[in-house]
């Protein structure tokens, strides 16, 4: 198995406008809690500011599929208009 530490790069914080950035990748059995155990401390480097609006995600890679292919999807779509 292979884990990918993705960080999604946001213009803002509603998450909408988002570039992925494979950052790291582990192999093995346990690469999935290799990549979680990674999250906290770098979620915890950002700045507050930077928290709200980028993001880490540990996904699961099968040998077909390559990461770099990948299209960034905004884990939330909120629009608000106001007259």
């Amino acid at each position: 198995m292979t884990a990918l530490l993705l960080l999604y790069l946001c213009t803002d914080a509603t998450r909408t406008n988002c570039q992925m950035l494979p950052t790291q990748y582990w192999q093995g059995s346990n690469a999935y809690d290799q990549c979680m155990a990674a999250i906290p401390r770098l979620t915890n480097a950002l700045t507050t500011q930077n928290r709200q609006r980028h993001e880490f995600v540990c996904e699961i890679q099968t040998d077909t599929a390559h990461p770099a292919e990948h299209q960034a999807q905004p884990a939330f779509i909120h629009q608000s208009f106001r007259m």
